[in-house]
């Protein structure tokens, strides 16, 4: 069910990546060692905390109490880093279909510069039951006022969406 829109675009599913992999709290452990060395936020990098990681870099895990912190920290770490990864794979498990937003980010994405129209997203959303007028209309619009999405026409005066 996942594979509708790229399917029908020829375009194949994006592999498993770096995204899909579950964080350990054993190699996190690891990483938190390098701070012992004054290598700090290693981990913070790993669990998918960037802004944090820096932090740690430059001050030196805030001169080595949040570096403390974070030892007792790194469970929770982890659980947080690997929540979004087990949501998606529980969700594939029970062979629920793609959320209409992201459905309609996917051929976005895939439509390139050309964009996709209404028409388009109604013939390409799985399930076909999802494809309500009504309700696709209403989530273009919300993804268009969080500016996920670009409003603008073709060279034929159709209305296009596409990612800005």
């Amino acid at each position: 069910m996942r594979m509708g829109i790229l399917r029908r675009l020829s375009v194949s599913p994006p592999s498993s990546s770096h995204r899909d992999q579950l964080r350990r709290v054993d190699l996190s452990y690891l990483l938190w060692c390098l701070s012992l060395v004054g290598v700090c936020g290693v981990q913070r990098f790993y669990n998918r905390r960037p802004l944090s990681g820096v932090l740690y870099l430059v001050t030196f895990g805030f001169l080595g109490i949040g570096t403390l912190i974070d030892l007792f920290l790194i469970p929770g770490l982890v659980g947080h880093a690997n929540a979004p990864t087990l949501l998606e794979q529980a969700r594939r498990e029970k062979g629920e279909p793609e959320p209409l937003d992201r459905q309609l980010l996917l051929l976005a994405r895939c439509s390139g510069e050309a964009g996709f129209s209404l028409n388009d997203a109604l013939l390409a959303i799985q399930p076909p039951e999802m494809a309500q007028l009504d309700a696709v209309r209403k989530e273009l619009e919300r993804m268009q006022l969080a500016d996920l999405l670009l409003v603008t026409s073709d060279e034929r005066g159709r209305v296009v969406y596409r990612e800005p």
